[in-house]
């Protein structure tokens, strides 16, 4: 069974947490063209599958607009904040997988994405 319409905000949930901390330059480039890759692959998988017409209509807007809530819903940070060339690092890494990789039940989480993870945790209990 098709699951494009629980699987697409998650993914853009997954995108949105991996890049909150930073946008500027570089990132916003980086999780736009990670976003674009997800909805590539997102709609890539909806036309293989046997779904109806009326569930396509129901996720065909979630997709269009994915990629623009991506970029409204990050924060400003310099490109000299101690945590933008991870977050740069995890985009980019994420967009080396493959769809498959993407789209399945358990996201992979690429080791750039785990050290920015780490780093955030760090500075958010620095913060706190």
């Amino acid at each position: 069974m098709f699951k494009t319409k629980m699987m697409v905000p998650a993914i853009a949930a997954f995108c949105l947490q991996a890049i909150a901390p930073a946008q500027a330059g570089e990132l916003a480039d980086e999780a736009l063209g990670l976003c674009e890759k997800v909805k590539s692959c997102a709609l890539a998988q909806m036309n293989q599958s046997d779904i109806t017409p009326q569930m396509r209509q129901m996720i065909q807007p979630t997709l269009d607009t994915m990629c623009d809530q991506v970029t409204s819903k990050v924060s400003d940070v310099p490109q000299g904040h101690a945590m933008y060339d991870s977050a740069v690092a995890c985009m980019r890494s994420m967009r080396t997988l493959a769809c498959e990789d993407m789209v399945n039940s358990q996201p992979t989480v690429t080791p750039a994405c785990r050290e920015y993870e780490e780093m955030a945790r760090r500075y958010d209990e620095d913060e706190s």
